[in-house]
C-alpha cells in the first residue's frame, strides 16, 4: 500500500468512526423552543394550502411530529404537494424520499440533479407506477445550508453536534401528478412554487 492509499484509507476509517460514534450518542428529543413546521404559512403567492393526514407509523419512523404534508392549490386549479420534515437536534428525520416512495410501489423513471432558484441544488425523481405518473422535487437542509445530497446533510450535523453548533436539519419535498403526459408543464408548475417556497424556508426554519 503506497503513502497516498494509505492515507486516504486512514481518512475514511476516521471519517467513518465519527459517523459510528455519533450514532451511537442519543438524540434528544425536540426541545420545547423549536420551531413547530406546522406554523409554516399555508399561503404561498397564489397557492393556499391544505394539511393532509398523517399515519402513526410515519411518526414512529421518524422519531418526530414535526413535520407535515400539504396539498397546495392554485386559482387555476392546479394543485402540488409540499412535504417538510425538520428536526433542530435529531438527524434521523430526513432521509431519501424514494425509499418510502419505491416502497410504495412506485418505480424510478429517471433521477437527476437540478438547480432551483437561491442556489438550490436539489433532486428530480420522475416517479410512475402503471399509468400513473408524478414528477418530485427534493432537497436537504442542514444549518443554512441547501444540498440534494443525504450524506452531505448528514456529515455536516454529526460535525456540527460534535463541535457543539446549532444542528438543525430538514427534508423538503415538492411532488406533483403529471397530467395528460406534460411532463414540461409539471416541471414550471413546481419551480414557479418553489420561487415563492425558498425565502420562507430561510425565515421560517432556522
Amino acid at each position: 500500500m503506497n503513502t497516498r492509499t494509505f492515507i486516504l484509507v486512514t481518512v475514511m476509517l476516521a471519517i467513518a468512526g465519527i459517523v459510528a460514534i455519533v450514532s451511537y450518542l442519543p438524540t434528544r428529543r425536540a426541545a420545547a423552543n423549536e420551531y413547530q413546521v406546522a406554523n409554516f404559512p399555508k399561503a404561498i403567492g397564489e397557492w393556499e394550502g391544505k394539511d393532509l393526514s398523517i399515519d402513526d407509523r410515519t411518526y414512529e419512523i421518524l422519531e418526530t411530529r414535526n413535520l407535515f404534508i400539504r396539498d397546495y392549490k392554485n386559482k387555476n386549479g392546479d394543485n402540488l404537494y409540499l412535504y417538510i420534515v425538520y428536526s433542530q437536534d435529531n438527524r434521523k428525520v430526513s432521509h431519501p424520499p424514494e425509499i418510502c416512495m419505491t416502497g410504495g410501489g412506485l418505480n424510478i423513471l429517471d433521477k437527476k440533479t437540478i438547480d432551483l432558484p437561491g442556489g438550490i441544488k436539489a433532486v428530480q425523481l420522475l416517479m410512475e407506477k402503471g399509468s400513473y405518473q408524478q414528477l418530485v422535487i427534493y432537497f436537504f437542509k442542514a444549518g443554512n445550508n441547501y444540498t440534494p445530497e443525504y450524506i452531505t446533510q448528514q456529515m455536516k450535523v454529526v460535525v456540527d453536534r460534535l463541535t457543539g453548533k446549532r444542528t438543525a436539519g430538514a427534508l423538503i419535498r415538492l411532488s406533483i401528478d403529471i397530467k395528460d403526459g406534460d411532463q414540461e408543464k409539471a416541471f414550471q408548475l413546481l419551480k414557479g412554487f418553489a420561487v415563492e417556497l425558498e425565502p420562507l424556508l430561510r425565515k421560517y426554519l432556522p
